[in-house]
C-alpha cells in the first residue's frame, strides 16, 4: 500500500476539526444565545422581552388569540389614561379600527410559538393574557430560533456557492458576532431582523438551485420566501432583485434569461401565484383596517427622497454601518476579489444594497431608533457573508491569512464589547458622539 502523502496526511486533522467545528456552531449559539438572554433579564427582571418594534408585531397575536378583537379597539381600551405612545396603531376614521403600522408577517412566523406559551400559561400559574412571562419567553426563544435557522441556510448556502468549509466556518462566527446580527437574535429578539435574516438566507440558498432545476416545489418555496420577506419587512421586498437578475451580468446571460423565463413560463408563474398568496394576508389586512386595499400604514412618518443622509448612514459616528460594524468592509472587498465566482450575485446585490441605503438615508429618521448599530442592515448579513466568504478565499498565504484572523479576532471581540456596553447602557442607542465612543474605552 502506498503510503499517504505528507500534504494529505496534515489536511486530515485540519479537515476533521473544522468539520467537528462546524456541527458544534449552532449548538455553540444556542448556548451562548440563552446565556445572553439570562444575564440581561437576570440584570433587569422587568425588561420585557416583547418591546420596541416587537411589541407591534406582537399586538397581532395577543389581539386574535386573546382579545379576539384584530380592531385593536380592545387593545387600546386596555391601556386607557395611561397610554403615552400610540403603539405603531391610528386609527382609522372611516372604519372606526385601528391600523397597525407593522405588517402581519412576523406574527404568523410567531404564532406557534405563542400558542405553546397560550396553552402552558396556566400549567406555570401565568395568565392568559398574551403578554405574561411565558409569552416573552417564547417570544425571546422563537427569535433566536429564527436566528439558528437562517445560520443553517447560510451554511448551506455558502457550500452550494463554492466555498471551503474552513472558511465556511469562519464566515459564520465573524457574521454572527462581528455584527450586530447576535444582538437581534439574542436579547432582542422580538425585532424582526433575525426572521429577515432566516428569510435572506433563504431565498440566497433557494434561487441558485431554482434556475439550476426549476421544479414545482422550488417555484413555490421562491415565491412562499419572498412573500414572507416582503410580509415580514415591507421594504425588503427589494430582494426581488436577486430573484430576477441572480446570474445576469452581460447580454448573452440576459437572453438566456428571458429564455428561462420562456421555456419555465408555467413555474414562474407558481412562483408569483405563492407570491401574491402570502401577500393578500397584508392586503386583506390593510383592506379590514381601512377599507382599502393599498395604503401607506407609517402614517405621520416617510421618505425625504430630496435629502438623502448617505455618508451617515455609512460612515458616521451616530449610527454608520461600517463605522459600528467594519467586518463589513472585508466583505465589499471580497465581492471585487472574487468577483469571478461571485458574478451572477454582483448585479442584484449591488442594486439591492444602493436602493436599500437610499431608502435608509431618506427616511424621516435615518438612523432607525435606538438600536444597537444600523439595525436596517442586521438582515443584510446574509448578503454580506458572500464578500466576506469571498475575501477570506482569495487570501494566499500563511502570513495574510494569520493576519487576517487576527484582524476578524479582534473585530469580534470588539463588537461584543459595544454589545455588552449597550446593554449596561452605557453606548447610547442613537446619537452617538466620537467623545462618548472614546470613553468606552478609556473608562473617562
Amino acid at each position: 500500500m502506498t503510503p499517504a502523502s505528507p500534504s494529505l496526511a496534515s489536511a486530515r486533522p485540519t479537515a476533521s476539526w473544522v468539520h467537528r467545528a462546524l456541527k458544534a456552531f449552532l449548538p455553540t449559539v444556542f448556548v451562548l444565545g440563552m446565556l445572553a438572554n439570562f444575564f440581561y433579564y437576570r440584570a433587569d427582571p422587568l425588561m420585557p422581552a416583547i418591546r420596541s418594534d416587537g411589541y407591534g408585531y406582537h399586538l397581532y397575536l395577543s389581539a386574535l388569540f386573546v382579545q379576539h378583537d384584530l380592531s385593536f379597539r380592545t387593545e387600546m381600551a386596555e391601556w386607557g389614561a395611561t397610554l403615552n405612545s400610540s403603539l405603531g396603531l391610528t386609527l382609522d376614521e372611516r372604519t372606526g379600527r385601528y391600523l397597525n403600522r407593522f405588517p402581519p408577517g412576523q406574527a404568523l412566523l410567531m404564532t406557534p410559538a405563542f400558542l405553546i406559551a397560550h396553552v402552558s400559561a396556566p400549567l406555570v400559574g401565568a395568565q392568559q393574557d398574551g403578554y405574561s412571562r411565558p409569552y416573552h419567553v417564547a417570544a425571546a426563544l422563537n427569535g433566536l430560533l429564527a436566528l439558528l435557522i437562517g445560520l443553517a441556510l447560510l451554511r448551506r448556502a455558502l457550500e452550494e456557492a463554492g466555498y471551503a468549509p474552513p472558511v465556511v466556518l469562519a464566515t459564520l462566527v465573524a457574521v454572527t458576532f462581528g455584527t450586530n446580527l447576535f444582538h437581534y437574535g439574542s436579547i432582542e429578539a422580538s425585532m424582526s431582523h433575525a426572521y429577515s435574516f432566516a428569510l435572506f438566507a433563504a431565498l440566497l440558498l433557494l434561487v441558485p438551485r431554482f434556475y439550476r432545476e426549476p421544479t414545482v416545489r422550488r417555484a413555490l418555496l421562491l415565491g412562499f420566501v419572498l412573500g414572507f420577506i416582503a410580509l415580514v419587512r415591507n421594504t425588503n421586498a427589494l430582494m426581488a432583485l436577486f430573484v430576477l437578475l441572480y446570474g445576469v451580468f452581460d447580454p448573452p446571460t440576459q437572453r438566456t434569461r428571458f429564455a428561462f423565463i420562456r421555456d419555465n413560463v408555467g413555474k414562474v408563474a407558481l412562483a408569483l401565484l405563492a407570491f401574491f398568496a402570502v401577500m393578500s394576508i397584508l392586503f386583506a389586512y390593510w383592506r379590514y383596517a381601512t377599507g382599502r386595499w393599498l395604503v401607506f400604514s407609517y402614517r405621520g412618518y416617510g421618505f425625504r427622497f430630496d435629502q438623502p443622509q448617505v455618508l451617515a448612514v455609512l460612515f458616521s459616528v451616530r449610527k454608520g454601518l461600517f463605522f459600528w460594524a467594519p467586518l463589513w468592509l472585508f466583505a465589499v472587498a471580497g465581492f471585487v476579489r472574487d468577483r469571478e465566482r461571485l458574478k451572477p450575485y454582483l448585479l442584484p446585490l449591488l442594486l439591492f444594497f444602493i436602493l436599500q441605503t437610499y431608502l435608509v438615508a431618506t427616511w424621516w429618521h435615518w438612523p432607525y431608533g435606538s438600536s444597537f448599530g444600523h439595525r436596517a442592515y442586521t438582515e443584510a448579513s446574509a448578503i454580506f457573508a458572500f464578500g466576506l466568504a469571498g475575501f477570506l478565499t482569495r487570501l494566499r498565504t500563511p502570513a495574510s491569512r494569520s493576519f487576517v484572523a487576527g484582524v476578524l479576532v479582534l473585530l469580534v471581540l470588539h463588537q461584543g464589547f459595544l454589545m455588552l456596553r449597550y446593554c449596561q447602557e452605557r453606548l447610547p442607542g442613537d446619537r452617538t458622539t466620537w467623545e462618548q465612543y472614546r470613553a468606552l474605552f478609556t473608562g473617562s
